[in-house]
């Protein structure tokens, strides 16, 4: 009895997969399908990308070429640039800032002063500076005062700069003084057969009492090869 029924099984799952051969069988994976416009969709184009966009400089050679294009120098009857100026510009061709440059000389065509003056396109002051200098004997910069000025035309800095030289005139001191003639901080330069061995920077307080002293020595081609620091107080 059990074969009975094992043997109609089988013949019944054989007589079913004879009637699904012959039928097509359907995918397994719906095919999307094919739409009537075959030609590519073209974008659309923002009526005010050209409004919206600055023209400008594409790189900071074209605009550095556009600064030096606006140089203007002018010299007196000895040949000394007595005043410059030039235009500096953003990276969309605007105009940032206007420089002008002045300069006197005494006799010898050594200069004595020399200011500088930044604006705004329209002539509005940003800020301003002027260096004061002073020689010896020898013709070598002695002093040199710099005063700094914001747009309201007010002092901002002030300091001073006194330089001492070797027979070579080589420059072997620096000293910084504040308005008061506080030293700020020196710098000696100790040279050894025309070559520069070593800086020691010299730091001072409020008072002019020497705090701190840096020593940076090089070789014979300019390489640090030693670091020091030490406190004076």
């Amino acid at each position: 009895m059990v074969f009975s029924i094992i043997a109609f099984f089988i013949v019944s799952c054989a007589s079913n997969n004879a009637d699904d051969s012959g039928k097509e069988q359907k995918p397994l994976v719906k095919v999307p399908p094919k739409t009537a416009n075959t030609k590519p969709a073209v974008p659309q184009v923002d009526p005010n990308l050209g409004k919206k966009a600055k023209s400008g400089f594409s790189t900071k050679i074209e605009r550095g070429q556009k600064r030096r294009e606006t140089i203007k120098d002018t010299y007196d009857d000895n040949g000394n640039m007595i005043e410059r100026t030039d235009v500096m510009f953003n990276k969309y061709g605007e105009v940032m800032k206007k420089n002008r440059y002045t300069y006197k000389y005494d006799d010898a065509g050594r200069r004595l002063e020399q200011r500088y003056y930044a604006t705004e396109d329209n002539g509005n002051p940003i800020m301003s500076n002027v260096n004061f200098l002073k020689y010896n004997e020898n013709g070598w910069k002695i002093e040199n005062i710099f005063i700094s000025y914001g747009a309201d035309g007010n002092e901002v800095r002030w300091a001073k700069n006194e330089f001492a030289y070797n027979n070579d005139g080589r420059i072997i001191q620096d000293i910084s003084l504040d308005k008061q003639g506080t030293k700020l901080l020196k710098v000696n330069y100790n040279i050894v057969d025309g070559m520069l061995v070593s800086e020691n920077f010299t730091y001072y307080d409020d008072k002019g009492e020497a705090l701190t002293k840096k020593t940076i020595s090089y070789n014979e081609v300019g390489t640090v090869i030693g670091e020091k620091e030490e406190s004076l107080k």
